[in-house]
């Protein structure tokens, strides 16, 4: 039964995702609320090849025996640290987002509490623009960034044209 509840939850969230992505305002920027996460992660460099990054996070799955990931967002961080000295290509780590994955040693924890919340349209080139215009919108209302920004595609497997690709960008404020 619980099997069966799971399944009915992410056929909701899909439906709930869709609806998002025909309604949702691109161009704001807004505060939300998240609760403590617990991701996968893989460490990266500006170096790593993509088929060095597969066979990384293929590991992972394996490890924490995470089977059929369909239900799984993935993502990218990078230091808000770097993103202000103006180093938006110094990823340091890939993330999985898997519902319902329990606390385990060695997952890192996304902390719970207020992060900002934008998203970017098109290729990836301009994505400095938007962080710009996060950056902008946190000095306007006395915000402070930290930690890391989790960065998300949300679209990707509907789309055929990078111009339609949209990247979630949410970072935590203090």
């Amino acid at each position: 039964m619980l099997h069966l509840q799971a399944v009915r939850n992410t056929l909701c969230g899909h439906r709930e995702n869709m609806l998002t992505l025909l309604t949702m305002d691109l161009s704001g920027i807004t505060v939300i609320h998240k609760e403590e996460q617990c991701l996968v992660t893989v460490d990266i460099d500006p170096d790593t090849s993509f088929e060095k990054e597969v066979e990384l996070i293929t590991a992972q799955t394996k490890k924490y025996q995470l089977g059929r990931l369909h239900d799984a967002s993935y993502g990218s961080m990078i230091s808000v640290r770097d993103l202000m000295d103006g180093n938006y290509n110094n990823y340091t780590r890939l993330f999985i987002e898997i519902p319902f994955l329990p606390q385990k040693t060695g997952l890192h924890i996304q902390p719970g509490g207020n992060y900002i919340r934008a998203f970017h349209k098109g290729n990836w080139d301009d994505i400095p623009l938007r962080y710009q215009a996060i950056f902008a919108y946190a000095r306007a209302h006395g915000l402070t960034l930290t930690g890391f920004s989790y960065e998300k595609g949300i679209n990707e497997n509907v789309i055929d044209r990078i111009e339609d690709y949209i990247v979630q960008i949410e970072i935590p404020i203090l």
